[in-house]
């Protein structure tokens, strides 16, 4: 099955605010044309560029509003490009610098999907011109990036290395290692588009390689292998072969083994749980989708719902910008029990991703087949769904995850046979039941669904009640700390909103977390096995002690910069 297509499909209610705050944002003053060509100064080239084409791109399509900007944006592309046809400067032969291929992913896969949008020969030309002359000259030399950990900071002569940065105080210890292969997702969708079987082999090359790497060893960026990820997965519906699957469940078994936070998000770099960072979050949510959509498999399918309802969500800030958290529950991390805002904005990145993200939101609603519709996801919305010749126009009216009910109505109905409406139970239902016009139906929960099969007539009201419920799980990631517990309400944890005590107000205020300048000015103990009286539509009081816990994911209540709240707890 597919997912719906954008103009299929009309987003209300929760994600409709993130997704019109994110483009708001997009709107601002980084993102206007007489800035995007000039805000890079880190090395990056087409990285600024196509990350913020794309974001406009996507959103557009999933909000049905027209850009202020993205035309302009895209009219002006031409102008900035060297006389090879893509950015920055040109190395000498055979030299390649791997955050020259980082950035011009992003560049080359806007092309491609506003070739896909607007059908613009521009853009395919454009896009066809920085394949043959960025991409292709790099096949051979793939396989000289250097991977062995001892000498991979050796002298170099065909590979420059990402560099240190120096975008914020504590980025510039840093580098982007591994950044090279998030080329794979702008190279696979310019495959999508142009089928050119030279690119192929250079997809192929840069594969194999990405696979060879020891990505704990070092070091490798969460963001590059789950961007790569996804490019390994476009390969496999591309073409059907299974062991671009087999590698994608591989790399992604890793990260959530060893780089995810208590809270869903990531480390920023396997082995240094130092922030996490929206790019990646959203790179793992569309992984975690894809494969449930390939394989089944649905826990998958619960996986996708945690980052999204809870790193995602807690990412994106009250001014549609996302931005980097503490490594909850990370046992090397300082602060660990918390979350709270690292950058409130990484405006140089993960606010566009986040763009690509919500918008991929909107789309994961619904997948549909010849006879089949299935709904993984809940949020009020307006939707076609098409089977074959027919087709149905459904609203659906939903406040998961705060509550568990879902009710569906039939708006329209062009079906002559019945069809199958499959509806998600994630892990943490209980007594999931479906109604039809008020009936009960019979229905059970099959491998993560409630199937039910009728032909569907205008007016036909489906209720759907997931009977979700406040729990607690310990927290007992391979990483993380010992002898601690979270609670949830469905899919969504809940924390205790914490006061900050400050010891330095040095700098950006945030930043000093990675050097441990910030501590919350009290910690509270949460027995497991508390029980809880709901007295909002986010919160929960444990009656007792009076303590509070709140929802990461209430759009009233979005991540501020002064935000924090106590994660994990122990019984005394």
């Amino acid at each position: 099955m597919k997912p719906i297509d954008f103009a299929d499909i009309s987003i209300q209610g929760d994600l409709a605010v993130r997704s019109g705050r994110n483009f708001a944002r997009l709107e601002g003053q980084w993102y206007r044309p007489e800035e995007v060509f000039k805000a890079d100064s880190h090395g990056w080239p087409g990285d600024w560029e196509g990350r913020t084409m794309l974001a406009l791109i996507m959103l557009e399509q999933a909000t049905h509003r027209k850009s202020a900007y993205l035309e302009e944006i895209f009219d002006l592309f031409p102008g900035h490009l060297n006389e090879r046809g893509y950015f920055g400067q040109i190395l000498p032969d055979g030299v390649f610098d791997e955050q020259h291929f980082g950035g011009h992913s992003w560049s080359v896969r806007a092309l491609a999907e506003y070739y896909r949008y607007k059908n613009d020969p521009r853009a395919l030309g454009m896009l066809e011109t920085m394949v043959k002359n960025f991409l292709l000259p790099v096949k051979g030399s793939l396989k000289k990036y250097p991977i062995e950990p001892v000498a991979r900071f050796d002298r170099q002569e065909v590979w420059r290395l990402s560099k240190l940065q120096t975008k914020t105080k504590h980025h510039a210890e840093t580098s982007d290692a591994g950044c090279v292969f998030i080329m794979l997702d702008g190279a696979t969708a310019a495959y999508d588009v142009l089928k050119w079987p030279e690119l192929r082999d250079v997809i192929d090359e840069m594969i194999d390689v990405f696979m060879q790497m020891d990505l704990q060893a070092l070091n490798i960026q969460t963001h590059a292998t789950l961007s790569a990820t996804r490019g390994i997965l476009r390969m496999h519906r591309l073409t059907g072969e299974k062991k671009y699957l087999d590698m994608a469940l591989a790399r992604y078994s890793l990260y959530r083994g060893e780089a995810w936070t208590e809270a869903f998000g990531n480390y920023n770099w396997f082995g240094a749980p130092r922030w996490t960072e929206p790019c990646a979050i959203v790179d793992s949510f569309i992984v975690a989708v894809t494969l449930w959509n390939i394989t089944g498999d649905v826990s998958f399918l619960n996986d996708a719902h945690l980052i999204y309802y809870n790193a995602l969500s807690h990412g994106n800030r009250e001014n549609g910008s996302f931005g980097s958290d503490i490594c909850c529950g990370a046992a090397e991390a300082d602060n660990n029990l918390f979350l709270a805002p690292i950058n409130f904005e990484t405006y140089w990145c993960c606010t566009m991703r986040g763009g690509d993200g919500l918008s991929q939101a909107a789309r994961f609603h619904f997948f549909t087949g010849e006879d089949t519709a299935c709904i993984p996801f809940y949020n009020s919305c307006e939707a076609r769904l098409t089977f074959g010749a027919w087709s149905a126009v459904i609203r659906e009216s939903s406040h998961y995850p705060f509550d568990g009910c879902v009710h569906f109505t039939v708006i329209e109905a062009d079906l002559t046979r019945p069809v199958t409406f499959k509806f998600f139970v994630p892990k943490w239902s209980r007594e999931a039941s479906i109604k039809i016009n008020g009936d009960a139906c019979g229905a059970v929960v099959d491998r993560g669904f409630i199937t039910i099969c009728r032909q569907f007539s205008a007016g036909d009201e489906i209720e759907l009640s997931l009977g979700l419920h406040v729990y607690s799980e310990k927290a007992e990631f391979k990483n993380s700390v010992r002898g601690y517990h979270k609670f949830f309400y469905g899919p969504m944890l809940l924390g205790r909103k914490a006061a900050l005590e400050v010891n330095s107000l040095e700098g950006n205020r945030f930043e000093n977390y990675a050097e441990g300048q910030y501590k919350s000015s009290d910690i509270v103990p949460l027995p497991g096995d508390s029980r809880f009286e709901r007295v909002g539509t986010y919160e929960f009081r444990e009656p007792e002690s009076g303590v509070v816990l709140s929802a990461l994911c209430e759009v009233r209540d979005m991540t501020k910069e002064d935000s924090m709240r106590q994660m994990l707890f122990t019984d005394k």
